[in-house]
C-alpha cells in the first residue's frame, strides 16, 4: 500500500512539473513531511502545497504534446485537471486539496479543460 502511495505522489508530481528529477524531489519531500497513517488525499494535498511553494513557477518543457499542453496551464488549473481527468479524484477531493469550494473547483476544471483543448490543438498542428 505504501509503495502505491509513492507511485501516486510521483505520477502526480511528474504531471505537475513535467520533470522527472523535480518529481522525485517533490515525492521525497512529501514523504519526509507527512505524518504516519495519512491517506492518498492528504499526501496529494501535501505534494500540491510543496509544489506551489517551491516549484510552481518553474518553466518546464514536456516530453510529449499532451504534457506540453498541461504545462501551458497555470499551476492551479493544471493541478485540478490532473487530479480529475488523470487521477480520477472527485470534485470534492480536489476541492479539499486546493482549499476551494466544490463550485470553485468545478469552474477550475472547466477552465482547465478548455485551456488544455486549445493548447493541445495548437501543439498538434505545430508538430
Amino acid at each position: 500500500m505504501y509503495s502505491l502511495h509513492i507511485k501516486t505522489v510521483y505520477n502526480f508530481s511528474y504531471r505537475l512539473s513535467g520533470n522527472a528529477e523535480v518529481a522525485g524531489v517533490l515525492t521525497e519531500k512529501t514523504f519526509l513531511n507527512h505524518r504516519l497513517k495519512q491517506d492518498k488525499l492528504h499526501l496529494l494535498k501535501l505534494a500540491w502545497e510543496i509544489f506551489s511553494k517551491c516549484y510552481g513557477c518553474i518553466d518546464s518543457k514536456g516530453e510529449d504534446t499532451f504534457q506540453q499542453a498541461l504545462l501551458s496551464l497555470p499551476p492551479e488549473l493544471r493541478c485540478a485537471v490532473i487530479l480529475r481527468d488523470i487521477m480520477g479524484c472527485s470534485y470534492h477531493q480536489i476541492a479539499v486539496i486546493l482549499g476551494k469550494s466544490d463550485f470553485e473547483t468545478a469552474g477550475l476544471i472547466s477552465k482547465a479543460r478548455a485551456g488544455l483543448a486549445k493548447s493541445y490543438g495548437k501543439l498538434k498542428i505545430r508538430n
